[in-house]
């Protein structure tokens, strides 16, 4: 069979089905015959589709005093998050309780792999319960960009370590140039 030919058996296939189709009204192919729509407010003269749109309860609402809207800089530190940054292989204190990590920024100056581990601990051990251990090539710069759901949670406190290994000890040979995003 030839090009052409397979396009015109094709056309007409597809004009068959198109011509087959019937239009399908929905109000009564689910079985159940539906009211026609109502105006807003007006109570439906039967069956409705999902949920009954019939409202008509207005709520009331109560302000009591002033309501203050700010949208400019503010000083407290729920307005924004603190930066932290980081010089050190051993393991560091970045925040002495529970907080979040909204993003952070990592460069590895070192000619193998450093990897950054965050502890839940004010005081930890390289090595020792590591979580979120981020693994960074050589020359390489890993960003976490801040948002506003922080992907790293902390109940007790925020610290870092710098390792040759995801859960290792081994201290990396220089230290990565870090900065911790966090509240």
């Amino acid at each position: 069979m030839n090009k052409k030919t397979k396009w015109i058996i094709g056309i007409a296939v597809v004009t068959g089905l198109l011509l087959a189709q019937q239009p399908v009204d929905l109000r009564t192919s689910v079985g159940t015959t539906l009211a026609a729509p109502t105006a807003y407010g007006t109570a439906p003269a039967g069956n409705v589709m999902g949920v009954n749109a019939y409202i008509t309860n207005t709520p009331t609402v109560t302000i009591s005093g002033t309501p203050t809207v700010s949208f400019g800089p503010v000083s407290t530190s729920g307005g924004a998050t603190s930066t932290f940054d980081l010089a050190a292989t051993a393991a560091t204190n970045v925040k002495a309780s529970g907080g979040n990590v909204y993003g952070l920024e990592v460069f590895n100056p070192n000619t193998s792999v450093c990897y950054l581990q965050f502890y839940n601990a004010a005081s930890p051990t390289l090595g020792t319960s590591v979580l979120h251990p981020i693994g960074v090539q050589a020359g390489v710069t890993v960003v976490i960009p801040v948002g506003a759901i922080a992907p790293m949670n902390f109940s007790t406190a925020i610290s870092t370590g710098e390792t040759t290994a995801a859960t290792g000890s081994t201290q990396c040979t220089s230290p990565m140039t870090v900065n911790i995003h966090y509240q």
